[in-house]
């Protein structure tokens, strides 16, 4: 564009952004009902401030498929009067392949995040992928961990559409994946125990390379039979054989193959008494739905969980009791999180003081979340009326400048996410915003530029629900006419191509609220 009307962006960005005004199954209806009365919202609907239709429908359409809604489905929910229409919502949303994939993208972040730097970055297609197959075919989330804990290279074809993705951002190192392994899957930190014994700390040195046991191979006795591994600790002549961390004595099989061990230690994750696997796994939900996760640091609970106040213990601890009573279902574990009144909440600031564990329980729900750089990427390209560079079915497909676009956009931890400088300038000048703030560029501009019997008002309209979700309130739709009014040399398509970008560069298109 012209830098005539570049510059009238920044008046139109600085008039219009401000601070955004945030204003099942039976099983999953308990797990609905339990969150809403552990958070003690029950009975006080009538004092509670509920986020309005289009602010849920746009929370909701990130959270579960990782963009925001069309412009159609703005519109369909927005003109619905039903009772049942965020339940169906939910549901169409839920059973979408693109939900399977955002969800594919979700756990591959938690369990191989190496996946987000340029060394490990080559193995994130493959392992999303098979996640998202697995996902569509309804395994449950202790049979995921069970397939990666126990996948088998032997049996690996060609096409890496395995979890070995898993195996190779560790490098197939045993102690790497030892400490990956109780990170991801049951939210240990044994990272620490490797070199030394801590003196506050829970687990020891001799326990991590115990764990890191289970990875190394079978060894073989004079005879030539298998017999369980043994690891050396480097530059020393100390060696330990597997060990679980709960310290029950190890059954080994009468034939050991190169998978037995990790079996072994799946199998204890799945039933050891503390529940680590299940604590986990509901932690990070919650952490992805509401904006900040019940117990932080999110890969240290053992530590953690001692620390932190005892209605927060105890929500985790009795959320945990649910899945593992779900038989891991984590998809209706999700369905129960969005179909609470919880959920719904309009979104608030974290609470000033964390160490209030009544002020925790009452403001943590809905906290105001950044968008990764995966959800500003599908969403910028939502907004202009093109699909996903991504199937929404599966597929393995990405463009360059997605990737390239979500490094420069990653995002560790959503609820305390603020853009850089960097991140700003380059959302205002780069060349993925620029491109799609012409109307040759952008589908949506272009049918509303070629819309006969479209006003400039309804014009506007259009744009606001296309970014925003939302219509525009009477101010900023006074401040876009006085923006066409002081430009009479201007087109219509330049008009609308600058709000679109004053738009996708507010903090309410850049945020979940």
């Amino acid at each position: 564009m012209a830098q005539v009307p570049l510059g009238w962006r920044f008046v139109m960005f600085f008039l219009l952004i401000g601070t955004p005004s945030y204003a099942a199954d039976s099983t999953a209806h308990d797990i609905s009902r339990f969150i809403d009365e552990r958070l003690q919202l029950k009975g006080r609907e009538d004092a509670l401030s509920f986020a309005d239709d289009a602010t849920f429908l746009r929370r909701l359409t990130l959270d579960l498929i990782g963009r925001i809604p069309t412009v159609a489905e703005v519109r369909e929910f927005l003109e619905d009067e039903s009772d049942s229409k965020r339940f169906r919502a939910i549901e169409r949303l839920l059973y979408s392949g693109a939900h399977f994939k955002n969800m594919a993208t979700f756990w591959r972040r938690a369990w191989v995040p190496q996946a987000d730097t340029p060394e490990f970055a080559s193995v994130a297609d493959g392992f999303e992928h098979w996640l998202s197959h697995e996902l569509r075919q309804k395994t449950t989330y202790d049979r995921l961990v069970a397939k990666v804990l126990c996948w088998n290279s032997d049996a690996g074809g060609a096409d890496p559409v395995d979890p070995r993705g898993f195996y190779l951002a560790n490098e197939g190192n045993p102690p790497n994946l030892a400490a990956s392994a109780t990170r991801a899957f049951l939210g240990i930190n044994l990272d620490c125990a490797q070199c030394h014994n801590h003196p506050f700390a829970r687990w020891t040195r001799a326990q991590f390379w115990q764990t890191a046991a289970f990875f190394a191979a079978p060894g073989r006795n004079d005879d030539g039979k298998a017999v369980p591994p043994r690891i050396k600790i480097p530059g020393s002549e100390t060696e330990y054989e597997p060990a679980l961390l709960s310290r029950e004595r190890i059954e080994w099989p009468d034939t050991l193959d190169s998978v037995a061990p990790r079996r072994i230690l799946s199998d204890w994750m799945m039933t050891e008494s503390d529940s680590y696997i299940a604590k986990n796994a509901v932690n990070r939900l919650w952490a992805h739905f509401f904006g900040e996760a019940i117990v932080e640091p999110m890969d240290d609970l053992s530590a953690a969980a001692a620390a932190v106040g005892e209605h927060r213990a105890e929500l985790l601890e009795e959320l945990a009791q649910a899945f593992v009573k779900s038989k891991y279902d984590a998809e209706l574990f999700i369905q129960a999180i969005v179909q609470s009144d919880a959920y719904r909440l309009a979104s608030l600031p974290p609470p000033a003081d964390q160490s209030d564990d009544a002020e925790w329980i009452a403001r943590s729900t809905a906290v105001i979340r950044g968008l990764t750089g995966e959800q500003l990427y599908d969403s910028l390209r939502t907004a202009a009326g093109l699909p996903p560079e991504r199937s929404e079915t599966g597929g393995r497909g990405r463009g360059d400048q997605r990737r390239e676009f979500v490094s420069v956009f990653y995002v560790e931890q959503a609820h305390n996410a603020e853009r850089s400088i960097s991140q700003a300038l380059a959302l205002m000048n780069g060349s993925l915003v620029g491109e799609l703030s012409e109307t040759s560029n952008n589908p949506m501009l272009a049918a509303l530029v070629a819309a006969p019997f479209m006003n400039l008002d309804e014009q506007v309209d259009a744009v606001f629900i296309a970014v925003l979700g939302r219509r525009p309130s009477t101010p900023e739709l006074q401040t876009v006419m006085h923006h066409f009014e002081v430009r009479p040399e201007a087109t219509r398509g330049e008009v609308l191509g600058d709000l679109f970008w004053v738009l996708v560069n507010s903090p309410e298109f850049n945020t979940n609220h």
